[in-house]
């Protein structure tokens, strides 16, 4: 699960996804629903596993603005697992 380090926040928070954007981290919860924004500059760092690292042309602008890199839990994001499939069959 990705987990964010924040200035203003004691302990990491861990999310569903975590979308860096070029300005913010939009940080994304699926159950229940749960979208935060934090500034690039409260952001400490963002640790994930490599696993789960999706690159910006995987990630459509649709979904919550897109972001330059990403880590996602895809088995939570519907939108996300159908991009991905379409992307697939794209290159094929």
């Amino acid at each position: 699960m990705p987990t964010v380090f924040a200035v203003d926040e004691y302990e990491a928070q861990e999310y569903d996804a975590v979308l860096v954007q070029e300005n913010a981290v939009v940080c994304l919860n699926d159950d229940p629903p749960l979208a935060r924004v934090i500034p690039f500059q409260k952001v400490n760092h963002v640790d994930s596993d490599p696993e789960l690292l999706l690159t910006d042309s995987e990630v459509p602008d649709s979904f919550f603005g897109g972001a330059e890199y990403a880590f996602v839990d895809v088995s939570k994001f519907d939108r996300i697992r159908r991009h991905l499939d379409e992307i697939e069959r794209e290159q094929y």
